[in-house]
């Protein structure tokens, strides 16, 4: 939560800059016909979280969620912002609630997610967190009598991993949290899409890379995220 915190305290100076420059640049420009509207430039993600390639003993339970924050320069390619390019930077966490834990395999040094009877872990997470750099290729229709736009968006996110760790509660509500798991992957990647109207647009992504380091894990798994964009401006 303070990664997440600090993200938003950031957004609101950034925010807050981006008014006053643009009030100066109204003043000085409003009988323009050249300007340009840069849109989207703060992407807020409400997600559910899926990591695929789990099966047997261990098992996810239905209501994984994470969340995003980026903000994003807009650079419209054409009079009417119809078409523009857009690149930013971000924060993500994802959790995966699960009946596993991630157990290390030392002789083999490899990594995998093995079920746990309740006695050791009755519910509980694994959580990662992300420094992202996002890049859209983004399409807008021209805007309607309530001043609203449908739009498409595709791209990609590369991110670097800053934190991860399980939490574990067992049949008696005793709680602990582990940290140490050099075997996850410290860099994920993979395409992006955004689908929406005005404020409200769907979002998905799936990382092309694996959750575990390539060749530090049992199995491969990768993550899909499904989830809800706002987009306050």
């Amino acid at each position: 939560m303070k990664y997440l915190l600090s993200v938003f305290l950031v957004a609101i100076g950034v925010f807050a800059l981006g008014q006053d420059t643009l009030n100066i640049e109204r003043s000085s420009s409003e009988k323009s016909d050249d300007k340009k509207p840069h849109q989207d430039m703060m992407l807020v993600d409400f997600n559910w979280d899926r990591l695929l390639g789990l099966n047997g003993p261990v098992k996810q339970k239905w209501y994984g969620r994470g969340i995003s924050v980026a903000l994003m320069y807009d650079y419209p390619l054409n009079r009417n912002g119809n078409y523009s390019i857009a690149i930013g930077g971000g924060f993500t966490s994802h959790n995966y609630y699960t009946n596993a834990l991630v157990v290390k395999n030392a002789a083999l040094d490899v990594a995998e997610f093995q079920a746990q009877p309740s006695t050791i872990k009755d519910k509980g997470k694994i959580s990662l967190n992300y420094l992202d750099v996002p890049v859209e290729l983004r399409f807008r229709t021209n805007e309607d009598s309530r001043e609203h736009r449908w739009k498409v968006a595709v791209g990609g996110r590369v991110g670097y991993r800053i934190n991860v760790h399980e939490k574990i509660i067992d049949n008696n509500d005793f709680k602990t949290k582990l940290y140490y798991y050099p075997h996850t992957a410290l860099f994920r990647y993979g395409p992006t899409l955004r689908f929406g109207y005005g404020a409200v647009m769907l979002t998905g992504y799936y990382s092309l890379s694996t959750f575990f380091q390539t060749g530090k894990g049992m199995k491969d798994m990768n993550a899909l995220s499904i989830g809800l964009t706002i987009s306050p401006f």
